[in-house]
């Protein structure tokens, strides 16, 4: 939807990364507004953790949408297992605190991401620490607010979308984002998705009829154990699964220290879950003309 420019303000004299909206989206009513809607939901929740990239500024220059976002040096967890092929338990363990951080800031104001992947999952380097920082707020649902229409279109990356979203149900909630999550953690503790199939159709075909291969046949040195855990963070019906991004981490925690055992999957859902329509209409957001701040730029060629 857009390209990424290294660039420098030249006002606070600091690298940032802008972003511009392609010209093939700029005159969407649709494209522009998930645009707005990435900006608003970025700097909203990088007030309350330092888990999400942080927004500088937003606005409309010459008819071209642009956020400006703070500059990240490292890489992309996607990146990372595509160079090493996987992470270690406690490499997942240390990562997971920061991720169930983000989510949870989200979830807390009824926010939930939609596209949990390892492109999403940015590995910044700082100060010779490591920090999981969230990305890509573009298709983010607000629950309890209509979204916005998309013709029936699937919103996500499709492997890692969970069976609510690819079945188009009308209504889904937070706990879509930790189906995603917990295949996240699967490819990176083994190296492979539990179900891809080759097409759409047989994708689903796959989640409705395979169960969750035992990850530790799929890789025999992890611990027996993390099959309870993924049986019941990838469990089709919502209601079996963890309930709150809290729980999974602190599970998962507790296996990783070799502490317990995951509980067993729950009969019922527990509390009322969070449900709004997925779909909706809503007006275009109204967005001031602005400049960007002032600035030099060097395109960054991204993969």
């Amino acid at each position: 939807m857009g390209t990424i420019w290294q660039a420098l303000d030249l006002d606070l004299e600091r690298p940032v990364a802008l972003k511009l909206m392609s010209d093939t989206y700029a005159s969407d009513r649709v494209a522009r507004e998930r645009f707005a809607r990435e900006a608003r939901a970025a700097a909203r929740l990088g007030s309350e953790t330092d888990h999400v990239v942080r927004i500088m500024d937003f606005g409309v220059d010459a008819g071209t949408p642009y956020i400006v976002m703070e500059l990240l040096h490292g890489e992309e967890l996607e990146a990372r297992l595509l160079r090493r092929g996987t992470l270690t338990v406690q490499e997942v363990a240390a990562f997971l605190p920061q991720i169930a951080c983000a989510l949870r800031k989200a979830h807390a104001i009824r926010l939930v991401h939609r596209d949990i992947k390892p492109a999403n999952l940015f590995i910044s380097s700082q100060d010779e620490e490591e920090r999981i920082k969230l990305l890509d707020l573009g298709i983010v649902k607000e629950l309890g607010r209509p979204g916005i229409s998309t013709s029936g279109k699937l919103l996500g990356t499709l492997w890692y979308m969970s069976p609510e979203q690819l079945d188009g149900r009308s209504l889904l909630d937070h706990r879509t984002d930790l189906w995603s999550l917990g295949l996240v953690m699967y490819r990176a503790l083994c190296g492979q998705l539990p179900f891809q199939g080759r097409t759409l159709g047989e994708h689903l075909m796959l989640l409705s009829m395979g169960r969750v291969p035992r990850i530790s046949e799929v890789a025999p040195g992890l611990p027996v154990e993390l099959d309870g855990f993924f049986e019941r963070a990838l469990e089709r019906d919502p209601a079996l699964r963890f309930q709150t991004v809290e729980e999974l981490a602190r599970t998962f925690a507790a296996l990783a220290t070799g502490s317990r055992r995951p509980p067993p999957p729950v009969a019922e859902a527990r509390g009322e879950p969070m449900r709004a329509p997925l779909d909706a209409d809503v007006p275009t957001a109204s967005i001031a003309a602005t400049r960007p701040a002032s600035a030099e730029a060097t395109r960054v060629t991204l993969s």
